[in-house]
């Protein structure tokens, strides 16, 4: 077999936001007395350093609330930061089925696998410790490694903690965040996982250039065909 190991995306692909509570900004600004223009402003300037682990999403809130001058105790962030763990977690509840098998027939394929995923400090914290943890070799999040995708370094970074060569991997995502064209762009194989987004309101467009998995075992008929 020409593949060694499969690279998963997180959001939309092993795991979905959809049809369930989310915690939104909405709800945060709304929290936080916060008019949802003015927090979208002083949120957004501190997006790139979440996902990189040079800011956390406390001080992120807490950024939040000093540029607008907006005073905040230790109870109203512990409920914010609490509400947002626990939606975030809640995401893990909504795995279908057809995923775990998938993972449970590349391990006896004799794959190795792993998650690249661009994650702030209350991802991190919402995905560790849960069941589908266990079914990877490795775990490469954002926040911990102080890269994200599709910087090249963030896949790199997976193949050399797997052992493996960049074309010795097939990775797996939505598309979001340009992470398809990342890994096509240090020689790995890439296919757009369309089982979460076919659900969504809008659907995603198959993107150009790329293989389609429709649903999760897909996943093994482009492994064994390429």
């Amino acid at each position: 077999m020409k593949h060694k190991a499969v690279i998963f995306d997180l959001y939309e692909t092993l795991i979905t936001e959809w049809g369930h509570k989310k915690y939104t900004k909405n709800d945060m600004s709304a929290d936080l007395g916060v008019e949802r223009e003015i927090f979208d402003m002083y949120w957004d300037e501190k997006e790139q350093e979440r996902y990189v682990g040079e800011i956390n999403f406390e001080d992120s809130i807490l950024y939040v609330c000093k540029s607008c001058g907006k005073c905040i105790d230790n109870s109203l962030l512990s409920s914010v930061v609490d509400k947002r763990i626990r939606t975030k977690s809640a995401c893990f509840e909504y795995v279908i089925p057809d995923v775990y098998q998938l993972l449970k027939n590349l391990k006896a394929m004799g794959l190795k696998t792993a998650i690249v995923s661009n994650c702030s400090s209350d991802e991190v914290k919402a995905l560790k410790g849960l069941e589908i943890y266990k079914y990877f070799d490795e775990v490469i999040l954002s926040f911990e490694v102080h890269m994200k995708k599709p910087d090249p370094c963030i896949y790199e970074e997976a193949a050399r903690r797997l052992g493996v060569a960049f074309n010795e991997c097939v990775f797996v995502g939505d598309g979001g965040s340009n992470e398809l064209a990342g890994a096509k762009a240090v020689g790995m194989k890439a296919i757009q996982a369309k089982w979460y987004t076919n659900q969504h309101p809008y659907k995603r467009e198959n993107i150009a250039d790329f293989s389609v998995a429709e649903e999760p075992m897909d996943i093994i008929e482009y492994i064994e065909s390429f």
